[in-house]
């Protein structure tokens, strides 16, 4: 493990980033009150263990590096299509 620094809201700190693997990828769905679901999950990407510890427990500190990816699924009354002009043969050349 390699040490490296990572952004903190108090600036840059030392840290050592692991590998890890990914043992579930749950989505959490979510249905809004207008009647849209929608499907989240996260994916993280890089894990950091920071050289600080907390306080109270004495555990590191840990940064993850992800990213959210979201499906929906939209009632037909919410949806809107947008009329785009349609493209001449002048116009793709």
């Amino acid at each position: 493990m390699e040490k490296t620094k990572v952004n903190s809201p108090m600036g840059p700190i030392d840290a050592m980033e692991l590998d890890f693997e990914i043992s579930s990828e749950p989505w959490t769905t979510v249905t809004l009150e207008d009647g849209t679901v929608l499907k989240l999950r996260i994916n993280v990407t890089k894990v950091f263990r920071l050289e600080q510890y907390d306080q109270m427990s004495g555990e590191p500190a840990y940064q993850i590096a992800s990213k959210v990816d979201v499906r929906s699924q939209v009632p037909s009354k919410l949806k809107k299509l947008l009329n785009y002009p349609k493209a001449t043969n002048e116009e793709v050349r």
